[in-house]
């Protein structure tokens, strides 16, 4: 008995010791502003370069064939009811192709060319072909290439989320092993391979960060700074960071403005006809409602909020197009998870700039 009780309390001590192990220190940095030294656009070249390594040749992606099936957003009265002033709906699509590969659609973004490029979270990109703001029924598909070349394997390095394109460059975020990366996808196509831009932090508040909630949301601002947002939910908010370097990245004292019960999935930053706005996409889901989602605006105080009867699914991913005129479309997307119970839904809102 003695022996037995002297192998209990060494095992309670052993598991006191691991639940007290103490956290990696969290990485705090200064939200960056206009003026600041390092920016995604002085080291694009350098990314670039890495992803795309002298004597590589370009590597055409899949072709695909996307079908398009326009969708109402709702019945006419709840849609009157939901959008706010000067908001109009532009159109909706669900999406399916043939291609079992396409679905997971995490987020989306604007090429050089005006197609929607979207990441897919099993490690893949797939482009939406569009014509006249429509999908035109075309679209590319490629699966992500890690920095030794070879195609990224499983969830644990391939969970891409978050996605934003500049100078040529998809940016793009990834959770379980929280990191942003960039892909010259312009110079190689289907070739471009991973170059390392920084890890991110993986704890919070004290906490580790649950491997499934973390940099769902990314975008580089107007001026070149890359923000990303944990989905990960803190006193109600979630928290947004920044990369401030090469390897360098941690938490800003700011918080996305989630509406109460909603986690933060996505955002965009962009300047429309000379002033700056940040769009924000939050979503929830339960069993008795389904799924919810809030697009906001404003600083969180224009929103819209889907939920049914309107076309709703689990909407993960946002961008916003500067149509000219102070015209701003909104577009989303939703994760299907390849679950033949849930729709890749893309949908478009237009807003139009508030009358002096």
């Amino acid at each position: 008995m003695l022996r037995r009780t002297s192998l209990f309390a060494s095992l309670i001590l052993l598991a006191t010791c691991a639940g007290t192990a103490k956290l990696p220190e969290e990485p705090v940095v200064a939200m960056p502003d206009t003026a600041a030294t390092w920016t995604l656009d002085t080291v694009a070249a350098t990314l670039a370069q890495a992803s795309c390594p002298a004597g590589t040749d370009y590597a055409a992606p899949i072709p695909l064939t996307i079908s398009a099936t326009p969708i109402d957003l709702g019945p006419a009265d709840e849609v009157a009811s939901r959008l706010p002033d000067g908001v109009t709906y532009a159109g909706g699509w669900e999406l399916t192709s043939d291609n079992a590969s396409f679905g997971g659609l995490s987020d989306l973004a604007l090429d050089k060319d005006g197609n929607l490029l979207t990441v897919v979270d099993d490690g893949a990109f797939a482009w939406i072909g569009m014509k006249n703001g429509i999908p035109d029924g075309t679209g590319k598909f490629v699966y992500i290439l890690g920095a030794d070349g070879n195609l990224l394997q499983g969830k644990a390095v391939g969970d891409a989320e978050g996605l934003a394109v500049r100078d040529g460059l998809a940016i793009v975020s990834f959770e379980r092993t929280h990191r942003v990366s960039a892909f010259a996808l312009n110079a190689c196509g289907a070739a471009a391979r991973e170059a390392g831009i920084s890890a991110l932090p993986g704890t919070y508040a004290g906490r580790i960060v649950d491997e499934n909630r973390g940099a769902e949301a990314l975008t580089v601002t107007p001026d070149g700074n890359i923000l990303y947002g944990f989905e990960t939910v803190e006193d109600g908010k979630s928290p947004i960071g920044a990369v401030v370097g090469m390897d360098n990245a941690g938490w800003t004292s700011d918080m996305a403005p989630n509406p109460s019960g909603y986690a933060f999935v996505g955002f965009d930053a962009a300047r429309i006809g000379g002033v700056d706005q940040t769009y924000w996409l939050f979503r929830s889901y339960d069993p008795i409602r389904g799924n919810r989602n809030v697009v906001s605006w404003n600083g969180g105080e224009t929103e819209i909020t889907l939920t049914r009867p309107l076309a709703v699914d689990n909407y993960e991913g946002i961008t916003a197009q500067d149509l000219g005129n102070g015209v701003t479309r909104i577009w989303i997307v939703s994760d299907d998870n390849f679950n033949p119970k849930q729709r890749t839904l893309l949908i478009a809102f237009d807003i139009a700039a508030a009358s002096e």
